[in-house]
C-alpha cells in the first residue's frame, strides 16, 4: 500500500522522489522497486480494518440499532462525540456508561432515574432514604475520581422495624465498573446474595448498605460502625473473585480496591432506578 502510494504520487507530480506520507524521512526513487515496509503495512493494516469497523457499526446503528453489541454502541458513542452526555438528567453516569447498565439490566427498553445524589440531595441516612423511598431495582454509583463503579440490587431498601437495628435479606446482587478498572464497562457478579440496612437511627450498625459474599460494599461505613455520611464507604474483592483483565488499584492485602483503598470517601454517591 505505501509503494504504490509513493508511485502513484511520483507519477502524478512528475518527480523523481517522494517523500514517504508517514514521516519515515525516507525518499524512493519512482523508478526503483522498494521492498515493503512489512510493520508498517501490518500497522495499516489494522488502522483499516477499525475503520471498516466503525463504518460497519454506523451502518448497523441506522438500519437495526437494537441488535448493537455493547462494544458497537460504545464505538458510536466514541465516534458521536457523546461520552460527556448524560442520558439520565442530574446523574454523573454519562451516556456511554448508562448504555451498559440499561443492557445489563434487561436491554434497550430499559432507562433509568436517578432518585438520590448525595453532592445534590445531601449526604445523610436520612436525605438517601427520603429520596429513595420504596423503589425497586436499585443502582448504586460510586464514584472517586476518574472510577466509577457500584452495584445492582434487584429489591429497595427494606428498613429494619427497629430504628436503631439492622435489617438483612437477601435479593439478586450484582456488582460493576464503569471505569478506572477494566479497558471497558464490566458488569459481574449475578447471584442473591444478603444486603443489609441499618435503621433509621442505627449510627451503631455495622453500615447502611451492606453486599457481600463477593465483593463486598458498605455505603455509610466508618471504623467498622455506620456514618451519617453515605459517601463514607469500605469496599474490596477477594483477589480470586477479581475478573480478568483487572488493571485498577490494590489494597495492602493483596485485595482488589475499586476506590484506591479499602475505606475511602467517595467524591459522589449516586442511586438511579429502572424505569
Amino acid at each position: 500500500m505505501c509503494i504504490d502510494y509513493l508511485q502513484t504520487r511520483a507519477e502524478d507530480d512528475n518527480t523523481d522522489f517522494v517523500t514517504c506520507p508517514y514521516r519515515y524521512d525516507v525518499t524512493t526513487p519512482a523508478d526503483v522497486y522498494a521492498p515493503k515496509n512489512y510493520p508498517q503495512a501490518a500497522t495499516l493494516e489494522r488502522h483499516e480494518q477499525q475503520k471498516r469497523h466503525r463504518m460497519a457499526a454506523l451502518l448497523k446503528c441506522v438500519t437495526d440499532a437494537n441488535s448493537l453489541a455493547l462494544m458497537e454502541v460504545a464505538m458510536v458513542i466514541e465516534m458521536c462525540q457523546l461520552e460527556a452526555e448524560s442520558p439520565i438528567e442530574g446523574s454523573i453516569v454519562n451516556r456511554g456508561q448508562g448504555v451498559f447498565l440499561t443492557r445489563w439490566m434487561g436491554g434497550n427498553k430499559k432507562s433509568l432515574r436517578s432518585l438520590y445524589r448525595a453532592s445534590h440531595d445531601g449526604p445523610s441516612h436520612a436525605k438517601l432514604l427520603r429520596c429513595v423511598g420504596d423503589a425497586n431495582g436499585l443502582v448504586f454509583v460510586v464514584k472517586k475520581g476518574e472510577r466509577l463503579f457500584g452495584a445492582f440490587i434487584s429489591a429497595g431498601i427494606q428498613l429494619p422495624d427497629d430504628p436503631t437495628g439492622e435489617n438483612e435479606y437477601r435479593c439478586d446482587v450484582w456488582h460493576f465498573s464503569l471505569a478506572g478498572h477494566f479497558a471497558q464497562p464490566t458488569k459481574f457478579g449475578g447471584v442473591r446474595q444478603p444486603v443489609g440496612v441499618a435503621g433509621r437511627e442505627g449510627l451503631t450498625a455495622e453500615g447502611l448498605e451492606k453486599l457481600w459474599n463477593c465483593p463486598w460494599l458498605y455505603l455509610g461505613c466508618e471504623g467498622g460502625a455506620a456514618a451519617d455520611d453515605m459517601r463514607s464507604c469500605y469496599q474490596f474483592i477477594y483477589s480470586g473473585c477479581v475478573p480478568e483483565g483487572y488493571v485498577g488499584p490494590w489494597s495492602e492485602y493483596g485485595n482488589a480496591a475499586f476506590g484506591g483503598r479499602a475505606t475511602f470517601m467517595a467524591d459522589d454517591v449516586e442511586v438511579l432506578t429502572v424505569v
